[in-house]
């Protein structure tokens, strides 16, 4: 398996935004990369906006997430920027 690309990162969310994808179907995607050492990632900016994603669908109480769209937004421009 290939090491994803910013773009890549950004166009999962950018599903998330539209509700094509949940924000639980991205954040386990980018888990694969972060806890394990089969899929490894060597662009340290890719890394850290794995990190991120990774908790994308961390839960504050049930049914409340801790990231809202104006988070995965404002993850989209840090990142599209570096």
């Amino acid at each position: 398996m290939r090491e994803p690309a910013k773009q890549e990162i950004i166009d999962k969310l950018e599903l998330v935004l539209q509700n094509k994808l949940t924000k639980e179907e991205v954040a386990d995607w980018a888990s694969k990369y972060v806890v394990t050492d089969d899929y490894p990632v060597t662009d340290l900016t890719v890394c850290r906006f794995l990190k991120t994603v990774s908790g994308l669908d961390t839960l504050l109480a049930p049914g409340e997430y801790m990231y809202d769209d104006g988070d995965i937004k404002n993850w989209i421009n840090k990142y599209s920027n570096k």
